[in-house]
């Protein structure tokens, strides 16, 4: 099993991607989260973060997203499928709903990795140490997140575990090396068994997904491709109710038997045994021959 903890920040980022599209990375994390093909960890302070910035956060992200579609509107004012693609009006809607569907997950489908005095203690003595994620800023929140991931990792001995950031501040060993854990840093997470991977902005998560998570985990894409084959079937299904004529008393086994038939229409040529097979049911009930001339036009059977 896969343990990963998001620091805040991407999912924030995760938030913003492609909102007219399924097949994103928000999606796929999702879709391995709420599946738990990977666990994921949530400390108590992310919730109280959460809990109290989603309102201002929801504004901020929106107007981001409008800012943004209008620079492209604007860039791209002759081509008219470029520009349809984007839905200004329906995308606070659209966030509003990836943030709650976030909030379940710190919540819900999460461990929460709970706070304990010790850990309260060790982070103001980093803090005053000015030791990372303090050694550029007071990041005391930082330092009681991660100290709580790892303490959680320990305890239930996990192996196997990924935090992932964009705050490369407080946590890397700089702008130029993002994907470095800073060396203050290195022998906490290796006594937790626990990995640093610096989450790309662009392409986003590039690195996490692409080298830490796709090669082990069901693939989103395979998953999207049976849900649109079984939404296809679905309406194919719902089609065939709806256009079988309505009988006042069917045979029992209607439902069950019009499958067959379906199997035989849909043969260019039916065996011999097929053929003696529909004139059966022809002869059984009335709601098979009405069934038969319903569809006898169809797959060269006249």
């Amino acid at each position: 099993m896969t343990y990963i903890a998001l620091d805040t920040c991407v999912w924030l980022g995760l938030i913003k991607i492609d909102l007219h599209n399924d097949n994103n990375v928000f999606e796929e994390i999702c879709y391995w989260i709420e599946n738990k093909y990977i666990i994921h960890i949530t400390p108590e302070n992310i919730i109280r973060e959460w809990d109290r910035n989603k309102a201002k956060k929801l504004i901020e992200i929106s107007n981001d997203i409008k800012r943004l579609n209008n620079t492209i509107i604007t860039s791209f004012r002759g081509t008219s499928d470029l520009v349809s693609a984007y839905q200004p009006e329906t995308i606070e809607e659209i966030i509003s709903k990836r943030i709650d569907r976030v909030e379940t997950i710190l919540k819900v489908h999460s461990e929460i990795a709970n706070e304990t005095q010790t850990i309260y203690d060790d982070a103001i003595k980093r803090n005053f140490n000015c030791l990372a994620p303090n050694h550029t800023d007071d990041s005391f929140r930082d330092t009681i997140n991660i100290f709580t991931i790892i303490n959680h990792i320990k305890t239930n001995g996990y192996t196997n575990c990924i935090f992932s950031t964009i705050n490369y501040a407080d946590f890397s060993e700089g702008k130029t090396k993002k994907h470095d854990l800073h060396n203050q840093l290195i022998d906490d997470f290796d006594n937790a068994n626990l990995q640093y991977v610096y989450c790309d902005e662009e392409p986003f998560g590039s690195k996490l997904l692409g080298v830490h998570l796709r090669p082990s985990l069901p693939s989103f894409q395979d998953f999207l491709m049976e849900k649109k084959r079984q939404e296809e079937e679905k309406i194919v299904e719902e089609r065939k109710i709806n256009d079988t004529p309505k009988i006042d008393s069917p045979d029992a086994d209607y439902l069950e038997n019009i499958k067959h038939l379906d199997m035989i229409f849909a043969k260019k040529t039916p065996t011999s045994f097929e053929q003696e097979l529909v004139k059966l049911l022809i002869n059984r009930h009335d709601s098979y021959k009405q069934y038969f001339f319903n569809n006898i036009g169809n797959n060269g059977l006249v």
